[in-house]
């Protein structure tokens, strides 16, 4: 589909300031992270700039920040810069910065970066993604040029319609996002609200969160699995809630087995485990022995014992689990659940018989 659509939307643009200029791509190199700074309209042609810039510079460095600040411009070269972003791994944001001085290493932040239609597009492929709070991101319908052909451009509206949705629902966004964009007309702007940012998925969630209800066991159970959380060192994947023997239970679980706890970690005479932490809205609550289950060999790391006030804080607003462990045991397991306004309901109904 992307070959037969390249030729339909060569000309397809979102709306922008009109320019014949090409982005600006600047680089700023750090040990650990580097950004690229992205400025100006992005045009036809752009997305290769794009990669071979990327190609001769992004290198030297474990993490990769591609900072936009651009009106918009070419649909497909967005989309295709955005794809490139995500096949390597980069992260975006949405900031300004003042020119490049010589011989000043850093630049200075400025307020007031706009990243529009194509450029937010663009800002959809990266990894993780941030909107300064002083920026702004918007997006809108594209503009399908100037056939004359009203069956023409129907049939090409509907394909880039359906590319452009697929693309939406590959980089996480909700499906309310293409809907809100595809009721923008190219001359107005929806510009997400803070609130709207986080439940679009535009600016990922990076805690547990989107609990979902299901039985298992004769029981009801609440669980949410965050594929980000697991690193190199964490192993919590997935959180799930329930009210087992009239007592609120955390379960704690890795991806699969392999990545599970060995039973030296596991094992009461050896871990450094020594208990763990319950963070919420109403303050934080320290766990000893006790109160943990840790198990060896398999996907479930640990059941937390809570008391039904932690629980019910807990379900009100979001928090974090934090298993503690010395550095030394090689056991880091923690989660921050992010919940909408007034607290998870999923997670209040798994432990409503405990309450």
């Amino acid at each position: 589909m992307r070959i037969t659509l390249a030729g339909w939307v060569a000309s397809v643009v979102f709306m922008s300031a009109a320019s014949t200029a090409a982005i600006e791509i600047s680089m700023e190199h750090g040990n650990a992270t580097s950004k690229i700074i992205v400025t100006g309209p992005i045009e036809r042609g752009d997305a290769k700039l794009f990669r071979d810039f990327w190609d001769e510079n992004a290198y030297d460095s474990f993490r990769f920040v591609v900072s936009l600040d651009s009106p918009g411009g070419s649909l497909m070269d967005g989309i295709e810069i955005g794809q490139f972003l995500r096949k390597n791994g980069a992260h975006t944001e949405v900031r300004r910065y003042s020119p490049a001085v010589e011989g000043q290493y850093y630049r200075e932040e400025l307020p007031g970066a706009e990243c529009y239609s194509a450029c937010a597009l663009a800002f959809m492929g990266g990894v993780e993604r941030e909107v300064a709070d002083d920026s702004k991101i918007g997006f809108h319908q594209f503009y399908g040029g100037s056939s004359t052909s009203a069956p023409d451009v129907m049939e090409t509206t509907q394909y880039i319609s359906a590319f452009l949705a697929g693309y939406l629902r590959d980089m996480g966004a909700q499906p309310q996002l293409f809907e809100l964009l595809s009721g923008t007309s190219p001359s107005n702007m929806f510009v997400p609200t803070a609130a709207q940012l986080s439940a679009l998925n535009i600016v990922p969630q990076l805690g547990f969160h989107g609990f979902k209800l299901m039985p298992k066991e004769g029981l009801i159970v609440a669980t949410a699995v965050n594929e980000r959380n697991p690193d190199a060192i964490e192993r919590l994947y997935e959180i799930e809630t329930l009210c087992w023997n009239k007592r609120p239970i955390v379960n704690l679980y890795a991806a699969n087995g392999q990545q599970g706890l060995s039973a030296e970690m596991a094992s009461s005479s050896t871990t450094h485990i020594d208990g763990f932490r319950i963070d919420t809205a109403l303050g934080s609550y320290e766990y000893g022995k006790e109160s943990i289950r840790l198990y060896p060999n398999q996907r479930l790391l640990a059941s937390l014992i809570l008391d039904p006030k932690v629980a019910t804080a807990l379900g009100t607003g979001s928090g974090a689990v934090v298993v503690n462990s010395f550095t030394a045991s090689g056991v880091f397991i923690s989660g921050r659940i992010e919940a909408p306004p007034g607290g998870d309901p999923a997670i209040l109904a798994s432990f409503r018989d405990c309450l």
